[in-house]
């Protein structure tokens, strides 16, 4: 019996090409030999490819590489350029900074620094806390989480796989 699916025309190519993959060669092969319509799509392949056998190799431009090297040199030679502005610009800005906290002062800057300070060890508090809350918590609805994980996942990865080419996921 042989199976009701046509071939592709990628499937159609591979199997001209020669480069099918191994778990699916049998059913393919066996399909194209019973069916007068994916014996057509083969047939139209491989005219083409002997057609295209037939057609002298185009010749790239003698300047080819050379012209290709010059833009990617030119290309270069921007970025290093667009990075040694970006580097002069955070210099200029930590430069600027630093010559600020200076003339400002400890009197400025210390009550900053003590704020930030303070802030930090409250944050590391509330990280202490909720690590001895949310702990169990999590433990206890674990399943849960799970279950919403799945619900919410699935779909989501089902919606994204539908964006894969045919052909790439035949490959994979």
């Amino acid at each position: 019996m042989t199976d009701i699916r046509h071939l592709t025309e990628d499937e159609a190519q591979l199997l001209v090409d020669g480069t099918l993959p191994a778990g699916d060669e049998t059913r393919l092969r066996s399909h194209h030999l019973a069916c007068p319509d994916c014996q057509a799509l083969v047939l139209s392949f491989e005219a083409l490819d002997e057609a295209l056998d037939g057609l002298p190799a185009a010749e790239p431009p003698v300047d080819f590489t050379v012209g290709v090297m010059a833009r990617i040199d030119a290309r270069e030679r921007s970025l290093a350029a667009e990075r040694r502005v970006a580097v002069a610009l955070l210099g200029a800005l930590a430069l600027g900074i630093a010559a600020a906290v200076l003339l400002a002062g400890p009197a400025a800057w210390a009550p900053v620094l003590s704020a930030v300070s303070s802030a930090t060890v409250g944050l590391i508090q509330v990280v202490r806390l909720s690590g001895g809350v949310l702990g169990p918590l999590v433990e206890a609805l674990r399943l849960q989480i799970l279950l919403g994980a799945a619900v919410l996942g699935l779909p989501l990865l089902l919606a994204l796989s539908r964006l894969i080419p045919a052909r790439q996921r035949l490959v994979a």
